[in-house]
């Protein structure tokens, strides 16, 4: 297991201040409970290096980083100084792993289309990015399932799962252990939903695992690519418009990014001070203000003290702010009859 060991640096922040004063957000995070386990928030995939939703509390987490396709070195490295403590595994997690540790990963032409599955060559013709997923090589690379890579670490849970796995995410998720689950706060998966690998866990089948899961869905994205083949492109439109076909054509659909946030109605006894208070900054920082104020409700019915009010204060202010913020774009829909 030594090899699973990451690479980990403590790097030392400023807090950010609102008008001078410590913003609330920092305030919370700077609880006895989450100073003494701070927030750990795990990308699988990170060759995108940090994810722009953790920007603002990467400082006082620990991030962690799986990447087993690590030629976007750069920007794996700019989430090195971001958060408070940074792990970098260079290698592969999967759902399940045999004795002798390494599996064979396929190297595509770009490094977000990697995967320990086999691209369809066959299927992803009919789409224009079917380059994307080219198998340049192939190459056995250490194995660990998440739990054990984590616990090499010290680490003994997670509180937001990014998942970007090119078809193993929700393989990945049910491979924690059930008070693992229990204790998560945010799941974020891209599953497709056309056929780019050989047995991946498409939408449908993410959307049915997660239904008995304590958990709710706060956004479904669904994301689009042209379809349509390259070479038809290529002969009619002429080899140097591909790259604009790509950008401009029309697309279709294609997978989907799926956020799911914690229920905390479910299962509630499993879940501490520390997890409503981040519960809150979760839902906070993704804009759920309604779910937040419920947890600061909750929260304070079941702690006690002012900082629950407060934080149920903010959140209204935050519901009102994004209430006006939409109300140009409803005025414009009732206009146009487009509502």
């Amino acid at each position: 297991m030594a090899r699973w060991l990451g690479h980990a640096a403590i790097n030392g922040h400023a807090v950010e201040t609102e008008g001078g004063r410590v913003s609330l957000v920092d305030r919370i995070l700077q609880e006895p409970e989450l100073r003494a386990t701070p927030p750990v928030l795990v990308d699988i995939g990170a060759a995108g290096g940090v994810a722009p939703v953790w920007r603002s509390i990467a400082r006082h987490s620990i991030g962690v980083g799986f990447e087993p396709d690590a030629r976007d070195t750069e920007r794996l490295g700019r989430a090195h100084g971001a958060f408070g403590r940074w792990i970098y595994c260079e290698g592969l997690v999967a759902p399940t792993v045999e004795e002798g540790g390494r599996k064979n990963f396929n190297l595509t032409q770009s490094p977000h289309c990697s995967s320990l599955l086999t691209p369809r060559a066959d299927r992803l013709q009919d789409w224009v990015f079917a380059d994307f997923f080219t198998v340049e090589k192939v190459v056995a690379v250490p194995a660990v399932t998440l739990p054990a890579a984590l616990a090499a670490n010290g680490i003994d849970r997670v509180d937001w799962l990014k998942c970007d796995t090119q078809g193993l995410d929700l393989g990945i998720f049910l491979s924690l252990p059930p008070a693992w689950r229990q204790r998560l706060l945010a799941v974020d998966f891209e599953p497709g939903l056309i056929d780019a690998y050989e047995g991946e866990d498409k939408l449908a089948e993410v959307l049915a695992a997660m239904e008995r899961e304590p958990f709710w869905l706060a956004r479904l994205d669904v994301v689009g690519t042209v379809r349509g083949r390259r070479d038809l492109f290529a002969r009619h439109l002429g080899p140097r418009w591909l790259p604009w076909v790509r950008r401009l054509a029309p697309t279709a659909s294609a997978w989907g990014n799926l956020r799911y946030l914690r229920d905390f109605s479910r299962l509630a006894d499993s879940l501490d001070r520390r997890a409503w208070l981040l519960g809150w900054v979760f839902a906070t920082l993704l804009g759920q203000h309604g779910a937040a104020l419920d947890l600061a409700e909750q929260g304070g019915a079941r702690f006690g003290g002012d900082l629950f009010p407060e934080m149920a204060r903010a959140s209204v202010r935050h519901l009102r702010r994004s209430m006006l913020l939409g109300l140009p774009g409803w005025l414009w829909r009732r206009l146009t009859g487009r509502s």
